[in-house]
């Protein structure tokens, strides 16, 4: 199983992204794991996607629902009292979705993640595909 983050989704589908072509070259070597994100990832990409990027609206319905179609999708929210807790109690300052994302991770023995998120460098069990 491999997690993939939002950073690492909106590269692959959107092609005039910075790391798109490295993020097909990745996918290569997942094609046969099980691809696990979750309902959060999909709400972080979309804004990406809209706020960020401004990438036109059909283009982002389209990747919604290409999202829906080609990843196992986890509800998260049961990770949100872990996730404030491992920030509350943890030295490093994270981000709370990337919180949530080790804490859904470590919960569920994945430890590899797609990314091209810097935070996710050095964290214990968890290897950074990118």
């Amino acid at each position: 199983m491999i997690f993939l983050d939002a950073n690492y989704i909106v590269s692959y589908y959107i092609e005039s992204e910075d790391h798109h072509k490295r993020a097909l070259e990745i996918a290569k070597h997942f094609k046969d794991k099980k691809r696990i994100i979750s309902k959060s990832i999909i709400a972080e990409t979309v804004n990406i996607l809209n706020t960020k990027l401004k990438i036109d609206k059909k283009i982002i319905k389209a990747t919604y629902e290409k999202i829906y179609n080609d990843f196992k999708i986890l509800e998260d929210h049961y990770y949100y009292d872990k996730a404030v807790d491992k920030i509350v109690n943890d030295k490093k300052r994270l981000p709370f979705f990337d919180t949530l994302y080790i804490v859904l991770m470590e919960d569920l023995g994945i430890t590899e993640i797609a990314t091209f998120d810097k935070h996710f460098n050095n964290i214990e069990g968890i290897k950074r595909i990118h």
